[in-house]
């Protein structure tokens, strides 16, 4: 709109200064209105001139002054359309006023109180739109009620008919050109609206795409470091090498965080997190969520300690045992990469019991740098630190404090913060749980059975060749029997050949993928070959890839990386089963 000076004429140019839509729409239209003022005032000049009414002239030169400066303001100043649509609204309503009680109803007037309703609405908006439409119903009606029977088609305005009928036919091209226009860009902003929706769909979907594959490449290969981390520190290393695989372990997983909140972020932002209710055993869940931070703590010769209310180790519970890990880790790994002396301390106590349930504060405090009041409103919000400083010296995404909001809320929960600068910082939050007694085989319970899973005939379908390697060595600690076919299509032939007990697929294979090798599979004539107990093994953990699982009809799935423990008690699940089938 800066562009324009008070020489320009150009309506194009106008327009190219104003970027919304609809505005250019009301000047358009304003525009064109007006316009078509200069061939109704040259018939209205004419009919004057014919009848001898030169004293009408009079108005026909003032109607003519004011449509040029409308003109002229309106395409210098489009910013002011409001204004000057007002200052046309007024003088038609005068118009209309001084015809409706002093002279005959006509058509023009009827045309003039149309068009000027419509278009209170189309420039001005709901309010004046109202406004107006009530001016001149109101109007019309006492006009009626004043006139009574006393109505023509044409007033004394224009004595020549044919003008006159040449007048109306023009306010008639007025009002159907603004319908004309308003209804294009109308309709025309909701089609943009509507391919605008479908490119946002198909970039969301390009999104969730370029995630699911850096969820598998980055989690393949962590999948092998972790994994031989687990295999080597079970393999009774000494001392130092014990430290070091430690270190190496806890650094992977660190990563692995950090690759879960990235993704989790995305879940959240798209409202796909889903909390799963399923009885687990809180005591023990934070003890080993906890004990990977115990070497970091002590690089950094901290004081940690782990506090869990002696209770609620009696006390078996439903909820999400993921997420609630998840939560734990973020805010112990903050506490111990932002305190450089003193201590961290994590605690779990019961602060109400009852028969509805059992509500439990989890806190995590330190004695680190401290959070600033006018920070702590921040510090929630994704992609903020409480410094610029924060990640050049420690690192991170800036997610974790806003993922452990959004899980706690979806929990029913909140998240409370007590901080002094220099001093530390204590996060705290309630949880309600539901309370459950198990009477079903349970993981500890298996655990204490050993059961031993080396007469387990196993087809491993993985085309990674460190993941491979990783899962030799592992069943080979097991003594479990296994066959390798690295791809989708290798592993429909060795499965439609042989009787395996337990395959593991992975999703994402060359040749064929391992959703359609596991459909193919289930079609085997052999229903001892087809029914074979099937455990994905995917990289992405996402709510999609869960249900294509079960659209093929896998029995399991395990997210890489996987603990050792988690895969050998989903095969002492098959082992018992099978044990238990041959009895029978």
């Amino acid at each position: 709109m800066n562009d324009l000076s008070i020489f320009n004429w150009s309506l194009k140019r106008t327009l190219l200064n104003v970027s919304d839509p609809i505005e250019r729409a009301k000047i358009t239209v304003l525009f064109i209105v007006f316009l078509l003022n200069f061939p109704k005032l040259a018939l209205s000049v004419t009919d004057h001139l014919i009848s001898h009414s030169y004293d009408k002239l009079i108005g026909d030169s003032i109607s003519f002054l004011v449509s040029i400066v409308v003109i002229k303001l309106l395409l210098s100043r489009p910013d002011i359309v409001k204004i000057l649509i007002h200052v046309a609204l007024i003088a038609i309503t005068s118009y209309v006023m001084r015809h409706l009680f002093f002279h005959k109803i006509s058509i023009p007037i009827m045309q003039h109180i149309f068009m000027a309703m419509t278009f209170s609405f189309y420039g001005l908006g709901r309010r004046w739109g109202i406004l107006y439409c009530s001016i001149f119903t109101v109007s019309m009606c006492l006009a009626l009620i004043n006139r009574g029977s006393d109505f023509t088609v044409l007033n004394s305005q224009y004595d020549n008919h044919t003008i006159a009928i040449l007048i109306i036919g023009i306010n008639f091209i007025a009002i159907a050109a603004s319908h004309y226009y308003f209804y294009t860009v109308l309709y025309g902003t909701l089609n943009e609206k509507k391919i605008l929706n479908e490119e946002l769909q198909l970039t969301v979907k390009s999104k969730t795409d370029f995630l699911s594959t850096m969820s598998h490449e980055l989690r393949t290969p962590l999948n092998s470091v972790i994994g031989m981390s687990n295999v080597l520190l079970n393999d009774k290393p000494n001392k130092e090498q014990k430290e070091n695989l430690d270190v190496l372990k806890f650094s992977a997983e660190s990563l692995l965080s950090l690759i879960n909140n990235i993704l989790d972020f995305n879940k959240i932002d798209s409202g796909k997190i889903e909390l799963e209710s399923i009885p687990f055993d809180i005591s023990t869940l934070i003890r080993n969520a906890c004990a990977g931070f115990g070497a970091k703590a002590g690089e950094k010769r901290l004081n940690y300690h782990v506090q869990i209310d002696t209770q609620i180790g009696k006390q078996q519970v439903i909820g999400d045992p993921t997420r609630l890990v998840q939560i734990i880790f973020n805010l112990v790994s903050n506490a111990i990469k932002f305190t450089q002396k003193g201590m961290v301390e994590v605690r779990a106590i019961i602060r109400r019991k009852n028969q509805d349930g059992i509500v439990i504060r989890f806190s995590v405090k330190d004695t680190g740098m401290g959070i600033s009041p006018e920070k702590q409103k921040i510090i929630f919000e994704p992609f903020l630190q409480a410094s610029k400083s924060i990640t050049r010296n420690f690192g991170g995404t800036g997610l974790g404090l806003s993922i452990v909001k959004h899980l706690l809320e979806q929990m029913g929960s909140k998240i409370m913060i007590d901080s002094e600068v220099g001093k530390g910082t204590r996060f705290y939050f309630d949880i309600k749980y539901a309370t459950t007694e198990l009477t079903t085989t349970t993981v500890k319970e298996i655990k204490q059975k050993e059961v031993n899973i080396d007469q387990l005939k196993i087809l491993l379908a993985e085309d990674n060749a460190m993941n491979i390697l990783f899962m030799k060595k592992l069943l080979s600690t097991w003594n479990a029997q296994i066959v390798i076919a690295e791809n989708g299509e290798e592993a429909f032939r060795l499965a439609n050949e042989n009787y395996f007990d337990v395959i593991l697929m992975d999703l994402n294979m060359p040749v064929m993928d391992g959703y359609n090798a596991t459909k193919m599979i289930r079609e085997i004539a052999d229903s001892t070959k087809s029914n074979v107990h099937i455990i994905a093994l995917t990289a992405s953990a996402s709510d999609e890839v869960r249900e294509k699982i079960e659209e093929c009809k896998m029995d399991d799935y395990l997210s890489k990386p996987f603990q050792p423990e988690e895969l050998k008690v989903k095969l002492q699940i098959v082992q018992e089963r099978i044990a238990n089938f041959n009895s029978l």
